[in-house]
């Protein structure tokens, strides 16, 4: 008897130090793209940062994806990706390595407004888990849907890509039909809807990332050629990439501009909830601690900068956006290796 009693002893102290051990699978972090993705009638670097988010699709939970140009054949893009997907994922049993069915994914792609509010409302609804809301373009739809949304805003996390100020050099291609302003007031190309949110009080505590300038160090340097010439024997997904550049002869590269919307999210080297940490997106700062403490851009390193007023800073802005840029280079080549290490594992090379 009490030899049975000590056995007993014994296995309740390991179940107890085996709990005490265990920690919680982690869920993979819940996103939402908008995107201005197109055929031929704007930047591809959409379409190359679809098949990119496609490939991190087993590290995420991707609650839907809006191509809000949907004139623009938008949901026909995604349709092209998602088959260059159903093919590799029949061929490289993506099933088997935790990835969604092409069927599934094909779900998530809004076919029209309608079905966009539809898709936004059931994944803002759940407030269980953060909601990473990653916009690849404008924000005229994103801020209508946001503003329409009623319920709490503390699981909401949103990151866009250059919705700040545009640099001068790039003024003088706008549109003619844009409001011009004087430089350092200008909205940039993703700026529209912008101001619907952010001169809102409601979304002064809302978590958002905003890449203003930072996501431009993807471009910069002859290694976004050569990890293109990379990425295109990887099954047909990279066969796509090069397809979707085909007509572009200036973007013959590893352009996705959007695609550190998703970085921020699959890199497991910082921490999620802190943008100030360096990772492979960048790092950045909170410009408005006490107004916006959950507000963050650009880091801009030494250089001086007011947030506050950047006309006054503004014959340093060229230098600013260098220094920002640099906080994704220096991770960069980290971000392209374990890319290809995950796109070996996946194709079987």
């Amino acid at each position: 008897m009490k030899t049975l009693n000590l056995n007993i002893w014994m296995t309740c102290c390991l179940i107890s130090v085996a709990l005490l051990r265990w920690e919680p699978i982690q869920a993979n972090p819940r996103v939402f793209i908008f995107t201005d993705i197109n055929i031929d009638k704007g930047d591809p670097d959409d379409r190359q940062s679809l098949i990119h988010l496609f490939w991190y699709a087993n590290e995420l939970q991707i609650e839907g994806i809006v191509p809000d140009r949907w004139e623009a054949e938008g949901y026909q893009a995604c349709s092209l990706v998602i088959d260059a997907y159903r093919r590799d994922y029949r061929s490289y049993k993506f099933g088997k390595k935790g990835y969604p069915s092409a069927q599934r994914l094909k779900k998530s792609i809004a076919r029209d407004s309608s079905h966009a509010s539809k898709l936004f409302t059931k994944a803002v609804s759940d407030s269980t888990q953060p909601l990473y809301i990653l916009v690849w373009g404008n924000l005229k739809l994103c801020s209508k849907l946001l503003n329409q949304y009623d319920g709490p805003i503390k699981h909401i996390r949103l990151i866009t890509i250059a919705t700040g100020l545009m640099m001068e050099k790039d003024i003088p291609h706008m549109p003619k039909a844009w409001p011009k302003t004087i430089p350092c007031e200008q909205l940039n190309w993703n700026g529209f809807g912008r101001p619907e949110i952010y001169n809102n009080p409601r979304f002064d505590s809302l978590w958002w990332l905003e890449m203003n300038w930072t996501y431009s160090g993807m471009f910069t340097g002859e290694e976004p050629k050569e990890m293109f010439d990379k990425l295109i024997p990887y099954g047909s997904l990279g066969q796509h990439m090069q397809e979707v550049v085909k007509t572009k002869a200036w973007a013959q590269y590893f352009r996705v501009g959007d695609t550190p919307s998703v970085l921020y999210v699959i890199d497991d080297n910082h921490n999620i909830n802190d943008p100030t940490t360096s990772s492979w997106a960048g790092k950045f700062m909170r410009p408005f601690p006490i107004k916006r403490p959950h507000y963050f851009t650009d880091f801009f390193g030494d250089i001086p900068w007011d947030y506050h007023a950047p006309c006054s800073h503004w014959n340093k802005h060229e230098e600013a956006q260098k220094a920002a840029m640099q906080t994704l280079e220096n991770r960069r080549e980290d971000m392209y290796q374990a890319l290809l290490q995950k796109l070996d594992t996946l194709y079987g090379n």
